[in-house]
């Protein structure tokens, strides 16, 4: 009789466990979250479709002149390069930023390109629906990851490339591709194992994620590992908090996250030492010192193996050179760029 008790204690135990775990989430209900993109929008800001994708875009300068294209990283978005937009078209550029969807303002769902060689080929997409043949990219952080494989992927629409804290992959000299491929995506999937994408693509799995983003990604958590990318923290003012946070006010910004957490974002084969050093167009590469986010040593290795490179690096300066050091990043990015 007790054991009969027990067994039935048992099962109810796991039936409720059952109804909370795959049941419970999809009973509460998730409405919107947020507002409409265009609530944000800058005044030079405009959403075009690129492969069926809503994509925002901030553009200066004259069409015919020389273009710049502009990847932010991680996290980040248009709002990434406010101090060279100015700067730029003041020089006589083309100067054009985009939100990597389903980063900052850009379509949150959908069939998004989470990979550095999907973003590439995005890339090459966004170019031709702006009838834009060729241009020099200016990539930082992951942004700089894409245009490596960009440079990689379309040699010929490149005519200069600038990495900002940011590189592609490189295949390590004793192993194969195959190998560094599998070895990359355990380390560099943000903390996220492989086996917990595949459980967060279960739905119920995926509702409980997404409720628990809403209840404990807020606003000011972003900011607070945002700051951890600086040397100086009190760069991160409350407009340039509030200008980062924005995307976290968008309908779908919880997808979104979900989706940029994926290992999806991470699994790129390495590129290898040859096929960079077949990049020969003029590359600019920028880093910041103290970057405790993507460090040193990574723009090091992408300079050993680049011979047109010129290798620029600022003190006391983190994972944002651009924000930390605007004047000495803008001075030092035009003068590359009006180099014969």
């Amino acid at each position: 009789m007790k054991l009969k008790r027990w067994m039935k204690w048992l099962i109810g135990i796991v039936l409720v466990l059952a109804f909370i775990v795959f049941i419970l989430p999809l009973l509460i209900p998730l409405p919107p979250d947020g507002v409409q993109a265009l609530t944000y929008a800058d005044e030079d800001g405009q959403f075009i479709t690129v492969n069926g994708l809503e994509t925002y875009i901030r553009e200066r300068g004259e069409v015919g002149e020389p273009v710049i294209l502009m990847l932010h990283g991680w996290g980040g978005s248009t709002f990434s390069w406010r101090e060279q937009l100015d700067a730029l078209d003041d020089a006589g550029f083309r100067v054009i930023a985009f939100d990597r969807p389903p980063y900052g303002l850009s379509q949150k769902t959908g069939d998004l390109p989470l990979s550095q060689t999907e973003q590439a080929e995005f890339t090459a997409a966004l170019m031709d629906a702006l009838d834009i043949e060729t241009a020099t990219l200016v990539g930082h952080s992951m942004g700089g990851g894409v245009i490596g494989y960009f440079a990689e992927m379309y040699p010929e629409r490149v005519e200069r490339l600038v990495f900002v804290d940011g590189a592609p992959r490189i295949a390590q000299p004793d192993q194969n591709t195959d190998e560094s491929s599998r070895s990359s995506r355990l380390n560099d999937t943000a903390g996220v194992p492989s086996v917990l994408n595949a459980v967060l693509d279960f739905p119920p799995f995926n509702r409980w994620a997404r409720i628990l983003l809403r209840t404990f990604l807020q606003p000011e958590t972003f900011t607070d590992l945002q700051k951890s990318a600086y040397f100086d923290p009190s760069v991160v003012t409350p407009e340039v908090a509030e200008g980062y946070q924005r995307q976290l006010h968008i309908v779908g910004w919880d997808e979104a996250m979900l989706d940029i957490l994926s290992g999806r974002s991470f699994g790129d084969t390495p590129l290898t030492r040859e096929q960079i050093a077949q990049i020969t167009v003029p590359t600019l590469i920028f880093w910041g010192e103290n970057d405790t986010w993507v460090p040193i040593a990574s723009g090091e290795a992408l300079a050993g193996v680049l011979d047109n490179e010129i290798y620029i690096t600022y003190g006391q300066t983190g994972h944002l050179p651009m924000e930390e050091q605007p004047e000495a990043f803008n001075t030092d990015l035009l003068e590359f760029l009006q180099s014969s």
